[in-house]
């Protein structure tokens, strides 16, 4: 009995029968066993036909005759352990027949109203906001350490919080051996894993889950783009790169279709006098006032030809509902703040070579991505590793480390949700992507094959059922995830970089038309050069004259004069 007081320290509900116990009873009162056998033996002297009786059936019939006169009860006492004031001890409770029969004047496991009886677990836990938050004085807070709470006082119990050595979650090494609180758990170093531990099928080999208190999933974590580098673009931000451009393949177009309706109309064929005039059958006028259509401005020609009507009725509409969509897109991106990530999703971030990126290491993620079949995660791990290998803070087991390098620019976090959420609250300069993969479910750790992890799992689920959870969620999560700044409704003042686009528009007008009127002045100068170039290949003591319809046009040396008659 006092081995087993050794033994059971860490069981609680200890029952113990001791066998064999005999109770002798006569039923006149006598309990002189001597007195009975003679009394057999006189019965069985006098009977003459036992004479003939081997032993065997002598010992018999000597059995069946003191059962006859005796009551013999084999009943067995049940001493149970208790805790009392000066410590554990055994107190009897009842006894246990061999038949089955039970007689007991007390509970035979009492400690199970009592919980554990204020034992104290030894905890270990990381800093994990803001499920776990650790304080300069070496305690910890947060919604982990708030269901922690509830559960010691709804089971009885107390407890001590740690952190193992390694400062790692768990992994496995290539000997086979478990890293961080995993480890702790195998080798039974501790009770409780307190903090948002992700359930996987490895780690359920060598320790249990309760039920799970949380769902997250993984993501990517970087730092906002300057603005001031994408504000060339305001004129052309608020359509797409294939709206603009089928926009601008649509005015020549139409240009084309215009002028050859009003060209071959036949309502305009021999016309003679128009083709001395501009107009909308040539297809320069034909342009340009295609163009102004689509600024809303027109020009001075109009179709002539019906089915010309049509095509600019039709165009017209077009540039309506183009130019009303326009405006109202780019009042918007002149007055808010529109933040575009670098890159939005996985395979997004493995077409660009600006950014690096890393994950916290000795945690289910290094598990996930060495584990992971899907090809964009496996590269997205081999560059990882290749980081890695000339940066060994990429899989740094800090993530203050990792929030360190994306604030320093060019370095995306993959991480959980919450996480990052909680951290955008304070820093206005991140920014999430919107690529959700990975998912992460939370649970509180116990060593493997306890025979507590029913009863925490049960607490466990009672917590997010009563809604304790959300009410605890809502103390640890930010009130928002925006900056405080957003929340000021105030006229942003456009300033000059804001449309600078439109400024660099004019340059480029000043550079087209300069380049035009040069190629201009030359087709110009190589027109009036060629005749001369003639002539002075000729006779130089013959004057040509030239003459066409009532205008003479005479050539001399490399003077040119047009006469009329």
């Amino acid at each position: 009995m006092d081995n087993i007081l050794e033994y059971t320290v860490n069981i609680d509900n200890v029952a113990v029968i001791l066998l064999p116990t005999f109770f002798v009873g006569n039923r006149n009162g006598t309990t002189d066993v001597q007195q009975l056998v003679r009394k057999a033996l006189y019965n069985i002297g006098s009977n003459s036909t036992t004479t003939t009786m081997n032993k065997s059936e002598m010992n018999d019939l000597i059995l069946d005759f003191i059962y006859s006169e005796i009551q013999v009860c084999h009943w067995s006492p049940v001493q149970t352990l208790m805790f009392t004031v000066g410590g554990r001890g055994w107190s009897h409770v009842g006894y246990v027949d061999t038949t089955g029969k039970t007689a007991f004047n007390a509970e035979i496991f009492p400690n199970t109203r009592f919980g554990f009886n204020q034992r104290k677990f030894k905890v270990s836990t990381l800093e994990w906001a803001p499920f776990v938050i650790a304080s300069d004085n070496n305690t910890y807070y947060g919604l982990c350490i708030d269901l922690l709470d509830h559960i010691a006082t709804s089971l009885n119990f107390t407890f001590e919080v740690g952190f193992p050595p390694d400062r790692q979650w768990g992994v496995i090494n290539s000997n086979g051996t478990w890293t961080g609180m995993v480890g702790q758990l195998a080798k039974r170093e501790i009770d409780i894993v307190a903090a948002p531990l992700t359930t996987q099928a490895q780690r359920e080999e060598v320790m249990d889950f309760t039920y799970s208190f949380y769902m997250d999933y993984t993501t990517i974590l970087m730092k906002k783009t300057d603005p001031n580098l994408t504000k060339w673009r305001t004129l052309i931000d608020p359509f797409s790169e294939v709206l603009l451009l089928c926009v601008c393949i649509s005015i020549p177009v139409v240009s084309l279709l215009l002028f050859l309706f009003e060209r071959f109309s036949p309502c305009c064929v021999g016309d003679d006098d128009r083709e001395e005039k501009s107009g909308l059958h040539t297809y320069q006028d034909a342009f340009w006032y295609v163009y102004g259509a689509l600024l809303t401005q027109g020009g001075e020609h109009l179709p002539r030809s019906q089915t010309g009507r049509i095509l600019l009725s039709s165009w017209w509409l077009f540039c309506i509902i183009m130019m009303a969509t326009y405006s109202g897109n780019l009042i918007a991106f002149l007055t808010v703040n529109k933040d575009k990530p670098p890159f939005s999703t996985v395979v997004d971030m493995l077409q660009q070579d600006n950014y690096r990126w890393g994950t916290v290491g000795g945690s289910s993620w290094i598990t996930a991505f060495d584990e992971t079949r899907a090809p964009d995660l496996m590269k997205v791990w081999a560059k990882m590793k290749e980081f890695n290998s000339s940066d060994a803070s990429i899989l740094s087991s800090k993530p203050s480390e990792h929030f360190k390098k994306v604030l320093g620019g060019g370095y995306a976090y993959i991480g959980d949700q919450t996480q990052m959420e909680v951290k955008m609250a304070k820093e206005c300069s991140l920014l999430m992507s919107d690529d959700e993969f990975m998912p992460l479910q939370y649970a509180f750790g116990l060593p493997n094959f306890s025979p507590y992890t029913k009863m925490f799992s049960d607490e466990l689920l009672h917590v997010h059922e009563s809604g304790l959870l959300h009410i605890w969620k809502s103390r640890w999560w930010p009130q928002r995830n925006f900056c405080d700044g957003e929340l000021v409704t105030a006229a942003k003042t456009i300033t000059l970089i804001d449309v600078q686009s439109a400024f660099y528009l004019i340059g480029i007008g000043l550079t087209l038309a300069t380049l035009i009127i040069i190629m201009e002045k030359v087709a110009f100068w190589y027109q009036t050069r060629v005749p001369c170039r003639r002539l002075n290949g000729a006779n130089p003591d013959n004057e040509t004259e030239l003459t066409s319809g009532t205008n003479n046009v005479q050539y001399i040396g490399s003077n040119f004069h047009e006469m009329k008659d």
